[in-house]
């Protein structure tokens, strides 16, 4: 699917939702798609629907539009209630700060405006996703660490999700983010250290499929991963993250 065929897809499922489902529900598209960097075919399409009234006979109402995008290839959208919606953000800090650096309203009113992050709750998720990052690349690179094609397929499938985990960081911090790989990475350039700029690296060959990574690109990747966890790990930092960003 290209981009003209994304296109049609999103303005297909508004429509469908306004059919089956009526005026009031929020549908917000995010991540890659809504920052302006979706790849066809290798990136997800991220799409929420806060609904008022979640009970399993309303959500019925939302199987023929949720399974004909579902049948373009494209993930089935994120759905949730507004009561539970509002008390979410101590549960998904890290989807709601990256939503809040990128999100586009398809309809209703926007569920993210006013939404804020404790700084803890998302130093906390930051440091679990990270360790577990980093301890699946360190598995990778153990088993596979001679092969630069197996090194490869691993870095290009986790760097879209480093991406996202760095651009938070930079947010906890207070920093600007930007909305490029290179930019995340470079707002956080100091504590990464000289092995930062192999963020953008890895990420400029997202689009390629086999691509071979280095063993030493893979190690300096490890690095910053490394670092990024420690990073977050000694933040005491205040309330960067509240309202509005």
């Amino acid at each position: 699917m290209d981009q003209k065929g994304l296109d049609q897809a999103i303005a297909t499922l508004v429509s469908d939702l306004d059919e089956y489902v009526g005026p009031k529900e929020s549908v917000v598209l995010y991540g890659s798609a809504a920052r302006g960097d979706w790849l066809a075919d290798r990136s997800a399409v991220n799409v929420l629907v806060v609904v008022d009234d979640p009970s399993p006979a309303a959500l019925r109402r939302l199987a023929k539009p949720i399974a004909d995008w579902h049948e373009r290839g494209l993930m089935p959208p994120l759905i949730i209630g507004r009561a539970e919606w509002e008390s979410a953000a101590d549960t998904f800090p890290i989807e709601l700060t990256d939503m809040k650096l990128a999100h586009r309203v398809l309809r209703g009113s926007d569920p993210v405006a006013g939404v804020a992050v404790d700084p803890a709750d998302l130093r906390r998720a930051l440091e679990s996703d990270l360790r577990g990052r980093l301890v699946r690349l360190r598995q990778a690179y153990v088993r596979y660490g001679d092969s630069a094609a197996a090194l490869g397929g691993f870095a290009a499938a986790s760097i879209s999700s480093v991406v996202v985990l760095l651009r938070c960081t930079a947010v906890l911090l207070g920093r600007n983010p930007g909305t490029s790989a290179a930019q995340a990475a470079a707002a956080l350039g100091t504590e990464l250290g000289p092995d930062a700029s192999v963020v953008a690296e890895i990420a400029a060959h997202r689009r390629e499929t086999g691509w071979n990574c280095a063993p030493e690109t893979f190690v300096r990747y490890l690095e910053v991963v490394r670092r990024a966890v420690e990073l977050v790990d000694h933040f005491l930092g205040g309330s960067s993250t509240q309202g509005e960003q």
